[in-house]
């Protein structure tokens, strides 16, 4: 491990994050969850983050305590920061940039750095990554996925004008805003060599590594009794764009189909915060399960992942921890970017609604063929998305940065 190999002694580390990861829902609290846990372990870790709300509860900053490093929570009221966006960073930053622009932030890291002398200091998601750049200090920037890539995506997807607009005007100014920023670091991170490819089209010359995302194995497991597998499962954030489209697909383009050969099908969906559009879908055929306390079961016993995915960039964690339960999955191919999965053995993947309808009746039907991608998927997990498998390229990243330092 790192701290074993740069001097033999604790690194003082300083951790930024846009959001609490507490409690751990979503990757975008899931993947620092994970990591500063692994990092506090061996060495002095401090981590300063955003909570959305004016007083973080007393369990989120205890649970946090916890993995055993010091913690400094800015409150963030997305009232004000909206408005200082609009009058303060509107046309210097992209909007995920300038709302989390936030003076107490800025003010507590830089305190933080002329106190301590830290080895090495992390941003995660670019919306961190102004509070750092201007530091001489070794910096990783974890920017997880190609934003560029992401908005391009998402507004030209979208038929919502509003949200086009939005996107497309998101989109512009990361154009100019990402292949800046990772100038100032070190070295920048992404979960998919996908990502890594698209943003090193805008700017070749900073270094770029691959660092993918975990999942526990040990949580996320096979069920005893392959009969139990029944029906079709759709899970994620109901409140994410993304998501809704995917389950409008779903629900207008692919069911029908499946219903007209398998009549007693079912789709389960299963996720936080639907929306009424969501909720309303609600019929003898179509069951939503909002806020679950736990999406195991439902992965255990589902026959199908359904996942549509037509846009955006990263890697999708759902479809990880689906494959880890050996739920059959079937997506596209900007879903199972980031996983090397091979069609037709661990996933099976389509290009249209009809061949994602295809393949979900096959596994609907076919029993012997379902669990030889059932047994494939979870083996293929296990080999290349363990947490520990994370962490050791971690280790291997932090030591290139320390290492050329020296």
């Amino acid at each position: 491990m790192v701290h074993e190999n740069i001097n033999n002694k604790k690194l003082k580390i300083l951790f930024l994050t846009a959001r609490l990861p507490f409690p751990v829902i979503g990757g975008d609290r899931l993947k620092p969850y994970n990591i500063l846990s692994y990092l506090a372990k061996n060495n002095d870790v401090t981590l300063v983050s955003f909570y959305q709300g004016k007083n973080v509860p007393d369990e989120y900053v205890n649970e946090m305590k916890k993995l055993g490093l010091k913690l400094h929570v800015i409150p963030l009221s997305p009232a004000m920061a909206s408005i200082r966006h609009l009058f303060k960073t509107f046309f210097r930053f992209p909007l995920e940039i300038g709302y989390y622009t936030q003076p107490e932030f800025k003010r507590v890291v830089d305190d933080l750095i002329k106190e301590k002398q830290f080895d090495m200091t992390f941003a995660f998601f670019m919306r961190t990554a102004e509070y750092l750049k201007n530091y001489k200090i070794n910096k990783i920037l974890m920017a997880e996925d190609c934003r560029v890539v992401y908005q391009k995506r998402s507004y030209q997807s979208t038929k919502n004008i509003i949200q086009k607009l939005t996107r497309w005007w998101e989109y512009k100014r990361l154009v100019k805003y990402e292949p800046e920023i990772v100038n100032y670091f070190d070295i920048t991170t992404l979960v998919t060599e996908q990502d890594i490819s698209s943003i090193q089209v805008q700017n070749p010359k900073p270094k770029y590594r691959l660092l993918t995302n975990g999942t526990d194995i040990n949580k996320f497991r096979m069920p005893k009794r392959f009969a139990n597998r029944k029906n079709i499962l759709f899970a994620g954030k109901l409140d994410i764009w993304a998501n809704v489209l995917m389950i409008r697909d779903i629900v207008n383009n692919i069911l029908p189909k499946v219903k007209s050969e398998i009549p007693d099908c079912r789709l389960n969906i299963v996720g936080a915060n639907p929306s009424s559009e969501i909720q309303s879908l609600a019929s003898d055929s179509i069951k939503i399960y909002p806020n679950v306390p736990d999406m195991v079961p439902y992965l255990q016993n589902a026959r199908v992942f359904l996942h549509p995915h037509s846009g955006g960039s990263g890697i999708q964690n759902k479809l990880i921890e689906a494959m880890a339960c050996g739920c059959p999955v079937v997506t596209t191919i900007t879903g199972i970017q980031g996983i090397p999965a091979t069609h037709g053995k661990d996933v099976l993947i389509g290009i249209s609604n009809e061949e994602l309808s295809y393949y979900t009746i096959r596994l609907l039907k076919d029993d012997n063929y379902t669990k030889v991608i059932s047994e494939n998927a979870r083996k293929l997990i296990v080999e290349t998305h363990s947490w520990e498998s994370v962490f050791e390229a971690l280790d291997k990243i932090m030591y290139e940065v320390m290492d050329s330092a020296h």
